[in-house]
């Protein structure tokens, strides 16, 4: 039987390619088992029969029922738009920012998901693995060891492990010297998850760099977060990032000396002033006091923020390490704006259009057809996002398309699948909502 299966095989790679479309080459169904686990029907299946995308998670749509992949690297990578629906088994694995493992079929001329896995990073040989608590107590005792944040630097600024030093794992060769001298001293790498590869590539570079004693702690700044523990943002982008800075002590405190740009909320007003919040607004508290800044921290977590941390050592701390501080009247309203992405096209420049105004660009509405039916822009072109593949020979390709949605991330997918067709797409990032059938927009 195995040797009638294996006369086969070339017969039925043939056979998936023609009737699966785009596979993510490379890729065997014996090579995913391996990584995620064995099961019976995978033992029965001929290594590439299965047709999968293999890539980082760009987007998620539980509205539109859509994932957006990135699949392959450099100048060969591609994004690839893939439905699913409530028979789709694991999409809670289908996360933005994560490698994950797609299995689809085609219905229709599109690819349809039937199993999301996430893609577990691998351990390189002679690299350990390190839990949660395990290093959180290595801390606690002050013990040595040089603790590595893998992730870009702008991941690394926002919030970071208490004492990690940031070397990006793409920038490791230039910037290997930031390890210490010493080959026997611990290093702990981690970065963003258990799907993330990049604390792991890392680790096996530092091995070969000779390094004995190489750990790698998998759960990274999620499982640390999870677990309730802080992060720290660097002293620059306190000083400069777009953030929303807060000042937990009391107004007098502030009053005396305060990092700039702070706003004072004191800490036992805090709840209370949590929905004045934007929730996509990167959060930098400090205090004097470290357990108070914590307590703060998980209040406004419980909140629905998700980017919140912590000052290094609280104004002590800042004070230390050179930080100027401010002092005179406190200001206790917050005002942020969040700043434009790549591809973002302006409220004014959209709102000109809607307006009539500007004739040079047209609206695309991707929302679900009851959304469309609360309300509407007026000359807007109505296509849903999961029908922007098949309808998007109806929009103009010498006039700019400004797509939006109720939050910007539909309208981010939609941009993205247009602009690789030779269409000029831009999305809007603000919020919409509805009221008496009119579209409103807050900024």
């Amino acid at each position: 039987m195995q040797k009638t299966l294996i006369k086969f095989i070339p017969f039925l790679i043939m056979a998936s390619l023609l009737t699966t479309g785009c596979t993510q080459t490379g890729t065997t169904a014996a090579q995913l088992t391996a990584q995620n686990g064995t099961s019976d029907s995978a033992k029965s299946i001929a290594p590439e029969a299965i047709p999968v995308y293999v890539g980082s998670v760009k987007d998620v749509s539980n509205k539109a029922k859509i994932i957006s992949i990135e699949v392959g690297k450099g100048a060969e990578a591609k994004t690839i738009l893939v439905k699913f629906d409530d028979k789709t088994k694991g999409i809670e694995h289908a996360v933005a920012g994560h490698a994950s493992i797609i299995n689809y079929e085609m219905r229709d001329g599109e690819p349809w998901a039937t199993v999301v896995k996430p893609k577990l990073a691998q351990l390189p040989a002679g690299v350990t693995e390190v839990k949660t608590a395990e290093l959180k107590a290595m801390l606690d005792k002050g013990e040595k060891f040089t603790l590595i944040d893998s992730r870009p630097v702008g991941r690394n600024a926002q919030g970071s492990l208490p004492g990690a030093i940031s070397i990006p794992d793409d920038e490791f060769n230039n910037q290997a010297n930031k390890l210490p001298a010493d080959r026997d001293e611990l290093l702990v790498f981690f970065c963003g998850g258990v799907t993330c590869g990049m604390s792991t590539h890392s680790a096996g570079l530092a091995k070969k760099m000779g390094y004995k004693n190489v750990k790698a702690y998998l759960g990274g700044e999620p499982a640390w977060s999870k677990a309730g523990y802080p992060l720290y943002a660097s002293n620059d982008f306190i000083s400069k990032g777009n953030i929303i800075l807060v000042d937990l002590r009391s107004v007098k405190k502030s009053e005396a000396g305060r990092i700039p740009r702070s706003v004072t909320i004191p800490s036992a007003t805090l709840k209370e002033k949590a929905e004045d919040f934007p929730l996509k607004a990167p959060v930098v508290l400090y205090s004097d006091s470290t357990d108070e800044s914590i307590k703060a921290m998980k209040v406004l977590k419980e909140e629905g923020l998700k980017t919140v941390s912590l000052v290094p050592g609280n104004i002590d701390g800042w004070i230390k390490a050179g930080g100027e501080t401010t002092s005179g009247p406190v200001v206790s309203t917050i005002n942020w704006k969040r700043k434009m992405e790549k591809g973002e096209v302006s409220v004014a420049d959209f709102m000109n259009v809607v307006n009539g105004k500007a004739t040079d660009a047209v609206i695309l509405d991707v929302r679900n057809q009851d959304e469309m039916a609360e309300c509407m822009f007026k000359n807007a072109i109505a296509i849903p996002l999961d029908q922007v593949g098949k309808r998007k020979g109806e929009l103009p390709k010498d006039k700019k398309i400004y797509l939006h949605c109720t939050t910007g991330a539909r309208a981010s997918m939609a941009a993205k699948e247009l602009n690789k067709d030779g269409y000029k797409a831009f999305f809007l990032g603000e919020n919409i909502t509805c009221e008496n059938n009119t579209c409103i927009l807050a900024e």
